[in-house]
């Protein structure tokens, strides 16, 4: 009985370290059960493998001695430890341990203690029966994840009523508060950024912090960091769901917009380029009902084509209300004018790229609508520093220099930074990249065209998941680009690996698009 009692014990801490995985996959898919099930999905032939070690231990630990049971029933549960934590140091994006994954964990834990006391209470056929579902939990961890998944799913949903009702009430006390909604498929998050700099020379500003822009975000941000002397808060709204939106403006009631783009993204969920549209646009129906202004970037050809009979401001490179004009580029950053609503403001940034162009122009005019004066605008745009990993450069290893783009994820910004790439001449040019994700029945076809555009500009290409790279092998395969110097690797330290044996001080590297654990393969 003793020893029985020990493998129960031990099944369960096994099944909890391999909880570390599941949950960071169900973390890294939003705590979306249909997007983890992809994941495990995408995994079936580990779950023949892990069934057929259920089967194996079973029989095993029901025909043998006691002893041995208990060695090999030790011997799983180290190995799994050991394996969790070697997962966790290596992962890109690690698995943060929130409040709800503690939760999670937590309801696992009860779930097994519940059953290994069924088990212990249990005599004959049911004890057999009872250990043979926690031996099971305890080797196919996705059934586990699921169950404590639903088993606080009811608290969860409490949990979030009482802080979205809190941050509801924050918004409607601060009464001098105007709240500017930023969305867009891709540019949001550099725009809010933007935007706030610019206005914090004339207003105190909030504005979400990195990309916190999903309901549980924006209303951590108000509830952790909303003050009264608040007087602008810059809130980036993201959504993968038709309602995402509007979700998020319930909730903070924007009285203006900024609209950067529409494209497909996160085509997967959203299916259409129309349907991202009519989310990004709930953002517009929200402001324009308190009689806000919604200002869209025109050079956005989905929005251009959608926005006829809508009451918005453009901005743009061309034939906008507020446009780009006279733009340089050099690898230090970019100068252009500002012209629109009898303005004409010339800037100089050391952000790079033609999309960062857009994003200042948006700001700028959200700025002059707001009151700032051209000299507030030159001033603050001078001195804008690179979001971290968006188009950032830095120097990098043996003295090379890095475009860390690691956060980018959509194809004409993903193109627009092979460009950027192309800018320093003179220099052996180096792509590192797993592609792009999330863009449905197109995604092959948005890949293949970034592998043209690699193979064009790069020296050196460096393509990161076997599976991952086919489209861009594919591509670079019609150039006559050097094969020699194309690399197919598993991860990102495979990548790194290969990058330190070609590069020195007079080369330059583009990563693009780091995506983390639940798509590399």
């Amino acid at each position: 009985m003793v020893a029985f009692i020990i493998i129960c014990i031990l099944a369960a801490v096994s099944a909890l370290a391999a909880l570390t995985r599941q949950f960071q996959m169900l973390q890294q898919n939003s705590y979306y059960p249909s997007r983890y099930f992809k994941w495990v999905k995408d995994s079936f032939f580990e779950a023949i493998i892990v069934l057929t070690l259920f089967f194996c231990a079973i029989s095993v630990l029901y025909t043998v001695n006691a002893y041995v049971s208990v060695v090999v029933a030790a011997l799983y549960t180290v190995w799994q430890i050991l394996s969790a934590w070697k997962t966790y140091k290596k992962s890109i994006k690690k698995l943060v341990f929130t409040a709800r994954v503690i939760r999670l964990f937590i309801a696992a834990a009860v779930l097994l203690a519940a059953i290994i006391i069924l088990a212990l209470s249990g005599k004959g056929l049911a004890q057999g029966i009872t250990f043979c579902v926690l031996l099971f939990l305890c080797i196919f961890s996705p059934v586990l994840t699921l169950a404590a998944y639903y088993i606080t799913k009811p608290i969860e949903f409490a949990f979030s009523q009482y802080y979205i009702n809190d941050a509801k009430k924050l918004i409607k006390g601060a009464k001098n508060l105007k709240v500017i909604g930023v969305t867009g498929s891709y540019g949001k998050t550099g725009t809010k950024f933007i935007l706030a700099r610019i206005l914090s020379e004339k207003f105190n500003v909030l504005a979400t912090p990195q990309s916190y822009n999903t309901t549980m975000g924006v209303v951590r941000t108000v509830r952790e960091k909303l003050r009264p002397q608040t007087q602008v808060f810059v809130c980036e709204m993201g959504a993968k769901n038709i309602g995402d939106i509007k979700e998020i403006c319930d909730i903070v009631k924007p009285d203006a917009a900024i609209i950067t783009s529409v494209g497909p993204q996160h085509l997967e969920t959203f299916k259409t380029v129309d349907n991202v549209f009519k989310t990004k646009f709930e953002l517009y129906d929200a402001c324009r009902r308190r009689g806000g202004d919604v200002f869209v970037n025109k050079a956005s050809a989905a929005i251009a084509e959608r926005i006829e009979g809508k009451e918005c401001i453009t901005y743009g490179t061309d034939n906008a209300v507020f446009t780009a004009k006279d733009i340089t580029y050099s690898p230090e950053g970019a100068s252009f004018r500002i012209v629109g609503d009898y303005n004409d403001i010339p800037v100089t940034t050391k952000l790079l790229g033609k999309h960062n162009v857009l994003n200042i122009t948006g700001a700028a005019a959200v700025a002059l609508k707001m009151g700032l004066s051209a000299e507030d605008i030159q001033f603050a745009v001078s001195r804008l520093e690179p979001t971290e990993h968006r188009l950032e450069l830095k120097k990098f290893l043996h003295g090379s220099l890095c475009l860390d783009d690691a956060y980018n994820a959509n194809p004409e910004g993903c193109i627009e930074a092979v460009q950027v790439l192309s800018s320093f001449e003179g220099m052996k040019k180096v792509i590192i990249t797993p592609g792009l994700v999330e863009l449905g029945d197109e995604e092959y076809n948005f890949n293949y065209k970034l592998g043209l555009a690699a193979a064009k500009v790069s020296d050196i290409i460096i393509l990161v998941g076997k599976e991952r790279s086919v489209p861009m092998c594919d591509a670079v395969a019609t150039t006559d680009f050097d094969k020699g110097n194309l690399f197919v690797v598993s991860s990102f330290k495979e990548a790194l690996e290969v990058y330190t044996t070609v590069c020195d001080e007079n080369t330059v590297v583009l990563i693009e698009n780091d995506l983390p654990d639940n798509y590399l393969k």
